[in-house]
């Protein structure tokens, strides 16, 4: 799942925005800002993959904002969404994946998300770390699933049970094995009988009975326990 920044100096703008995000299952709104001075503080202290990125904004532009970030260790990928279609060279100019016209349409959006997901992706073989797609089974059906589209994974007699927003599918691999080699995607054992994709993480409740529960933001609102013993190391991850 990519997580986002939202930057518009448009209350409505930024919720509409939002919504339509949501509504892919794809995205995580990690934050939001009005300007470019609240977007930097953002990207200094929130890990982003793609910013969605207004350009006519009061003092500094989108514009200004995105070639700024080309000398960036590790510049998120950015994604313009205007009011206005005469900017669109010099958006490309300075890198941007995709260039949104407001009222944004549905299916352009899933277009650019699609293009970030798949440069994500490029970015981090490049860096070496291991292929994000993991072999499944779905009846008599062998296939890969992409790890940001995995909710969560449960353990189950010998096998595992894999769960997307839309699905779920069986495999062989084992719980721990899991554990391991997801770590490093932002999975985290919840329980001995949980791995739960924390990008997918809605909300932290206190349950009776139990100490914590995950609500996550699949279309089945699944709600997932957290052990007592490790209540302490999700609060660090997640900051609480």
């Amino acid at each position: 799942m990519l997580r986002a920044l939202i930057i518009d100096d448009e209350a409505p703008a930024r919720q509409e925005m939002k919504y339509l995000l949501e509504q892919t299952n794809r995205v995580q709104v990690c934050g939001e800002a009005s300007n470019v001075y609240e977007a930097i503080r953002l990207i200094k202290t929130i890990p982003v993959d793609v910013l969605f990125l207004d350009i006519s904004m009061p003092g500094v532009s989108g514009i200004q904002l995105a070639e700024s970030l080309r000398t960036h260790p590790n510049p998120p990928l950015i994604i313009f969404v205007t009011a206005y279609s005469a900017y669109a060279l010099e958006a490309f100019e300075v890198n941007a994946i995709d260039y949104l016209v407001k009222p944004v349409n549905t299916d352009r959006l899933n277009t650019a998300i699609e293009k970030a997901i798949g440069l994500r992706r490029e970015t981090a073989l490049e860096a070496g770390e291991k292929p994000q797609r993991i072999p499944v089974s779905k009846g008599d059906k062998q296939m890969l699933l992409d790890t940001y589209d995995i909710v969560y994974i449960m353990a189950k007699d010998d096998y595992t049970v894999l769960f997307t927003n839309e699905d779920s599918y069986l495999s062989t691999t084992s719980l721990i094995a899991f554990e391991e080699q997801l770590r490093a995607h932002r999975f985290f054992r919840t329980h001995r009988k949980y791995l739960v994709n924390l990008d997918w993480v809605l909300s932290i409740d206190h349950a009776p009975g139990a100490v914590l529960t995950l609500t996550l933001k699949d279309n089945a609102a699944s709600k997932i326990p957290v052990a007592r013993r490790r209540v302490g190391e999700l609060k660090h991850i997640l900051s609480l």
